[in-house]
């Protein structure tokens, strides 16, 4: 790739030739804009915004705007091969947040099971929901300026309170059940 080449040449250019994104090192600069060291910063509705980005012509520029703030003209005018490198970092960064969400997905029990709790699944709302009622915020656009890691660090204290509650419980219960059998 021609290192001067502007984006919206090459995004031409690209198109034509099948080119398919892949994971590259983030530079320094896209544009006049410093590119971030990692998304931990970034916020949960910045993190949905990504999400729900198509895989078209349009989703690099619209993986830069979301993140970096460039407008379409700046990331037109800005040289691809640091366009293209960002975008490809970024949705690397993207996949090892979603990673990490993913890890916090409890292990259902066998009585939970039966119970239904794979029908409780409420996707994004629910996790803007849960947080919402969790720190009594009562507007449910207002948890969508937190950062992700926020939430993140909540859902995984949750859970671990709710892993040890379980643990607790259930020596408790084995602690009545030995006392008796002993009778």
């Amino acid at each position: 790739m021609d290192i001067d080449i502007k984006f919206s040449e090459w995004l031409t250019i690209a198109s034509i030739a099948g080119y398919k994104l892949e994971q590259y090192t983030r530079p320094a600069f896209v544009g006049h804009k410093r590119t971030p060291s990692d998304f931990n910063l970034m916020t949960i509705g910045q993190l949905i915004e990504l999400s729900d980005i198509s895989d078209d012509d349009g989703s690099m520029y619209k993986i830069v705007e979301v993140t970096l703030g460039l407008t379409r003209d700046e990331i037109a005018n800005s040289r691809a091969v640091d366009v293209v490198r960002y975008v490809g970092w970024a949705v690397t960064e993207v996949q090892r947040i979603n990673k990490l969400f993913e890890s916090l997905t409890p292990q259902a029990t066998a009585k939970e099971k039966q119970a239904g709790i794979d029908t409780l699944h409420f996707g994004l709302f629910g996790m803007l929901d849960w947080y919402a009622l969790r720190m009594g915020i009562t507007n449910h656009d207002d948890v969508l300026q937190v950062p992700w890691m926020r939430i993140y660090k909540c859902m995984e204290m949750d859970n671990l309170r709710r892993a040890y509650e379980r643990r607790y419980s259930n020596i408790t219960s084995e602690e009545v059940r030995t006392k008796h059998d002993r009778r």
